[in-house]
């Protein structure tokens, strides 16, 4: 052995491999197709287009398709869009109180995810109201959930 010390010993150690990024999803993570999400995005639009706000931001917030594919995320993420712009904003407060811990984590992504895209910053107002009451309601916890979660809307 020349230099002892430029030896790498992870090489001999059969169970430190190297990790991709395809063993860091999830196992039980099952890819959700578009098909699949159409229902769902067919009832949030009804329920927005009905006004029963509360409702169709329940429905949006809760199992987001985090294993879903980018085109398959837009047009899932076009629907939650056209049902937070469609709250009025004196309601938003009454919602926003009314979603679980999770459902407010779910809707601090989406609002970040509005305000990066072009589509979002046309509804900035609306989305920044949605984040004002957000966080007036629960503190900064869903802003800290949203930059530690690998999960993305």
């Amino acid at each position: 052995m020349e230099d002892w010390r430029r030896i790498d010993i992870d090489s001999f150690d059969p169970n430190s491999g190297r990790l991709t990024n395809d063993d860091l999803i999830p196992p039980y993570a099952h890819h959700v197709t578009l098909q699949e999400l159409q229902p769902k995005i067919a009832q949030l639009r009804s329920l927005a287009t009905s006004g029963d706000m509360s409702s169709a931001t329940k429905l949006a917030t809760e199992d987001p398709p985090y294993s879903a594919d980018a085109n398959t995320k837009a047009v899932y993420f076009q629907a939650v869009l056209e049902a937070l712009t469609q709250v009025r904003q004196a309601d938003i407060a009454t919602i926003v109180k009314q979603l679980s811990p999770q459902q407010q984590d779910v809707l601090v992504k989406y609002l970040y995810k509005g305000m990066s895209l072009p589509e979002g910053q046309r509804q900035g107002g609306i989305l920044l109201a949605w984040f004002e009451k957000l966080t007036q309601s629960s503190g900064v916890n869903p802003i800290v959930h949203f930059l530690s979660d690998r999960r993305t809307v």
